[in-house]
């Protein structure tokens, strides 16, 4: 069984239950496509947006019949071009990278259909920020109520916050903020391009599969019920926001 990171689980138990269905959907960097098959069952098709020409590697080690209904484009977002709509959004931990988030969402609302689902993540509560945040790119965390301020003037709509996660998620950060502290040597002389690109890939990979017997989707899942108990508690360090247009 393979193994995920814990946090990515936690935020993968709460975005599964948020996702509509639909004909079609765009995931804004997918990084190692660790949530794009759950996304895949509930839309026909899908379009995946990623900077990092490594995750093309990713992309060729899908199953044949996966990759038949997965368009794969290496392409920062923000220069991405096209005419085409799609019935929800997916963007995990890509707005904290982008100077200019405003922007970020006015092009994400251009390319959604009428009535379509956006579903984004992002690192919550400036205070808690790290020296991880520095070496993988994060140009800022975020507050609940500004999110949803620039979500409203963009032209969303339904718009819903969570703080997932909590106690665990912030317990995690610990250990998070101590491998930051040993890798910033290397990642503190990186720009944040490269910074950006090499966040979006989880070393998880290249972890022993024995290690996914002990940590999986039905191993944390008791941990993620408990921890939705708090999801109206501003508390963790992570907000998982749905919106429509």
């Amino acid at each position: 069984m393979r193994y995920y990171p814990p946090r990515f689980l936690f935020r993968r138990y709460e975005i599964v239950k948020r996702l509509k269905s639909g004909y079609n959907f765009l995931e804004i960097g997918p990084g190692s496509l660790n949530l794009t098959a759950d996304i895949l069952k509930h839309y026909a098709n899908g379009t995946l947006v990623e900077f990092n020409p490594y995750v093309q590697e990713v992309y060729n080690d899908l199953e044949r019949p996966t990759r038949k209904r997965l368009h794969l484009v290496i392409e920062d977002f923000m220069l991405l071009t096209g005419d085409s709509t799609y019935d929800c959004i997916i963007a995990c931990e890509v707005m904290e990278h982008i100077e200019q988030d405003l922007e970020f969402l006015r092009k994400v609302h251009s390319l959604l259909n009428n009535q379509g689902e956006l579903v984004i993540s992002v690192p919550s509560r400036q205070h808690f920020w790290s020296i991880h945040d520095s070496i993988v790119g994060h140009v800022r965390r975020y507050e609940k109520q500004d999110v949803i301020k620039m979500l409203s003037k963009e032209g969303f709509r339904n718009i819903d916050v969570i703080s997932y996660g909590f106690p665990f998620v912030n317990i995690l950060r610990w250990p998070r903020i101590l491998l930051a502290k040993v890798q910033a040597r290397r990642k503190g002389l990186w720009n944040k391009t490269m910074q950006t690109q090499e966040s979006g890939l989880s070393p998880c990979r290249e972890i022993p599969n024995i290690f996914g017997i002990l940590c999986n989707k039905y191993t944390v899942y008791p941990l993620c019920v408990i921890s939705s108990l708090f999801n109206r508690r501003d508390l963790s360090d992570g907000y998982i926001v749905t919106a429509e247009k």
